[in-house]
């Protein structure tokens, strides 16, 4: 029992050694939808995962932001030695995101399109591609594109509006997430790098 428990302290140890041995980065990114709050920690020698915390503003002009957690992982493509000093990257690489968002929804009734801003809650798959550049200092900047491929599954608000009393009625509505094409829109990030 103490050599199997003294194996696991070892691990855990070696395990927590080799995660804070690796380069991380912890900033910011802004972009056409909003701001995310983003970590990048290294994957052996080339490749790195990065978690992003968002507030999306999506149609900003018509309410309250929304939020989103997005995961990735990405692959350092080519490492061009374009400058004396500092390091460039390009890379590229998929994930996932989950959020609580605002998008556009389309109802049709009859021979009329109705067109409303609902929130609702978004799960769609992401792709990432992006260049960057690190300094000599401990800072970092990218420049990425990321569009948001999923669905978006909202309350369903429906007016109705030839009834005399124009009632309401809630039903759930999924639909593609319309706002992910904002992604194709490049975002800037600044990291410090540690």
């Amino acid at each position: 029992m103490r050599r199997t428990i003294t194996a696991l302290i070892i691990l855990c140890t070696a395990g927590c050694l080799a995660a804070s041995a690796q380069p991380r980065a912890l900033g910011g990114r802004i972009g056409a939808t909003g701001f995310d709050l983003s970590y990048q920690h290294a994957v052996g020698k080339k490749n790195f995962i990065q978690a992003d915390a968002s507030l999306d503003f999506g149609y900003a002009a018509s309410g309250r932001p929304g939020f989103k957690a997005t995961a990735l992982y990405n692959f350092v493509l080519a490492r061009p030695a374009w400058t004396n000093r500092g390091k460039w990257a390009i890379f590229a690489g998929p994930g996932l995101s989950l959020g609580y968002v605002q998008d556009r929804v389309t109802y049709r009734e009859n021979n009329f399109r109705y067109h409303y801003n609902d929130y609702g809650f978004m799960f769609s798959a992401v792709g990432q591609a992006g260049l960057e550049y690190t300094f000599w200092f401990p800072l970092q900047i990218s420049v990425d594109l990321r569009p948001y491929v999923g669905l978006h599954v909202n309350d369903g608000v429906t007016r109705r509006i030839n009834t005399v009393t124009d009632e309401v009625i809630f039903k759930g509505k999924t639909g593609y997430y319309g706002n992910g094409w904002y992604g194709f829109i490049p975002t800037i990030s600044f990291r410090y790098r540690f």
